[in-house]
């Protein structure tokens, strides 16, 4: 469960700046629409991230979102997150999937990686949230004072 309405949720899932202020592993360059796209892996360890091919499976706002990328039949990466609930909260179901001839030998050896890398995404996009969620609107016209400045006027 985490705080705020799904449109919110689903702005930091597809917005590409707001992608990129909690996303860990990947980076998806235009997320907002169905069809082809590039994503980039930035892999601990690893000092140039990987690129390739991603799709957008399913761009449903604001209820589900699914991308992949890999070799059909051979190897694919699915991450999708289907969304529920009202302005009050809303729940959100993250999951991954392998798929293809090489999945299982993959996923035997990085399985406990991509459950740590999912656990940090959640865990950074509930943060991003909570965070966005406290900040105050500024007034129009508002004048902002230095901070040096405010010790006096206390």
């Amino acid at each position: 469960m985490l705080h705020g309405g799904p449109l919110r949720i689903w702005s930091a899932l597809t917005d590409p700046d707001h992608r990129r202020a909690w996303s860990p592993l990947v980076f998806l360059d235009d997320p907002s629409r169905l069809g082809d796209t590039e994503c980039t892996f930035a892999i601990q360890g690893i000092t140039r991230p990987i690129r390739t091919p991603a799709r957008i499976d399913r761009f449903d706002k604001p209820h589900a979102f699914a991308w992949s990328c890999g070799i059909p039949y051979l190897f694919t990466l699915e991450e999708r997150y289907e969304l529920a609930g009202d302005d009050g909260g809303t729940r959100l179901t993250h999951s991954c999937t392998l798929r293809g001839a090489l999945s299982l030998p993959f996923a035997a050896m990085m399985l406990r990686r991509l459950r740590s890398l999912m656990v940090e995404s959640d865990d950074r996009l509930a943060t991003y949230l909570r965070w966005r969620v406290g900040q105050p609107a500024r007034a129009i016209n508002r004048q902002r004072v230095p901070f040096r400045y405010r010790r006096k006027a206390r």
